[in-house]
């Protein structure tokens, strides 16, 4: 998306694309992965030593993935590159925090290198409080609705002929609650007398934070016995991970979008200014970046962490108030067109590129 707007612009980019294919699991360095990464690192050398002056990484908050950005942005700055790191996320901080003396004082060398480093969130400008020198470097983007709407978004208003459609669209990791979604429902399907059905879409996948560990396979499986044993079945379904026009639908027909997150690496979830693209109400956690983006009891509801009560207390309490709810949907909608569209995310975020001298 970036680099599209800028190519509108006359600028010439290239793209390295430092994903591994692996997504089974997060944070762990495996022979596999590191030689995944060899490629890319062997593209970006070649285009920064041949003509690509100007730099843009979005850093990891790994120790695999510091070594991968710091042998580019070392690489980049010894060949007179002028460097922007990205920090897609909220836990910079503690990837500081748990290296050693040694590494910390190469974080802090490396990211003195570079000429702007962008955050999520006014909230996450504190993760490079450990070198104040960085402060004068940091600036504020958030995250945007990363494709274009068929049309203008409206709010939406509850329809009372059938069931309350709830939605998790996330990748599906302990931390992030979708455990705590599927309890919630059964909590307002048996005790508050609710009909609801849910809908869950990512991907599955393990983390180094998960409470239980389990690989993707368990957790299906622990998933799927949950519905069973509680009678949810028909009424909980597991779709797999959505893109495009499938992701779209899923949206467009859901009331409320839940995201009772507290995964180790969260910042400011897209997944959230999707759903408030959409008029969905947002029932999210106290968590990161996103008290910035869901404002409790005007856009969305802001509760705990692991609580699966407060998550269908929520719910239960906006849909006996259908006026309330409408009013929710619509403020949701209006602050994604102030905030979150992507016009504003180019515009904020190309003018910094250019003054840290992406353009002569």
């Amino acid at each position: 998306m970036l680099c599209g707007a800028l190519r509108e612009r006359h600028y010439e980019c290239q793209i390295v694309n430092i994903q591994g294919k692996n997504m089974s699991s997060l944070g762990r360095l495996t022979f596999k992965r590191l030689i995944e990464t060899l490629a890319p690192l062997a593209r970006f050398v070649g285009g920064v030593i041949t003509h690509h002056r100007y730099v843009y990484i979005t850093v990891s908050r790994s120790r695999a993935g510091f070594i991968r950005d710091l042998v580019m942005i070392w690489i980049a700055w010894l060949c007179g590159c002028h460097i922007v790191v990205h920090v897609q996320g909220g836990d910079y901080d503690v990837f500081y925090r748990t290296q050693p003396q040694r590494w910390q004082f190469l974080i802090r060398l490396t990211l003195r290198r570079v000429r702007r480093i962008i955050v999520l969130s006014k909230r996450l400008r504190d993760m490079f409080a450990f070198d104040p020198t960085l402060r004068r470097h940091i600036a504020v983007v958030p995250n945007c609705l990363p494709f274009a709407l068929n049309a203008s978004p409206q709010g939406r208003r509850l329809d009372q002929d059938r069931p309350v459609r709830l939605l998790f669209l996330s990748n599906l990791i302990q931390s992030k609650g979708y455990f705590d979604v599927l309890e919630a429902v059964a909590i307002l399907r048996k005790t508050m007398g609710i009909q609801s059905e849910v809908v869950f879409a990512g991907h599955l996948l393990s983390s180094p934070d998960d409470p239980v560990p389990m690989s993707p396979e368990q957790a299906e499986a622990r998933f799927h016995e949950y519905i069973v044993a509680n009678d949810l079945t028909g009424v909980a379904r597991y779709v797999g991970p959505v893109i495009g026009r499938a992701k779209r639908r899923l949206l467009e027909a859901s009331d409320f979008f839940l995201l009772p997150t507290r995964y180790f690496t969260e910042g400011q979830p897209v997944s959230i200014v999707e759903a408030m693209a959409h008029g969905c109400v947002v029932i999210s956690t106290d968590y990161r970046a996103i008290p910035d983006m869901v404002i409790d009891g005007v856009t969305g509801v802001l509760i705990e962490p692991d609580r699966p009560d407060r998550i269908a207390a929520a719910v239960w309490q906006i849909v006996a108030e259908p006026d309330r709810y409408a009013a929710m949907s619509q403020a949701a909608v209006e602050r994604y067109k102030k905030f979150y569209t992507m016009e504003r995310y180019l515009d904020a975020i190309i003018p910094l590129l250019e003054q840290a001298g992406y353009c002569d």
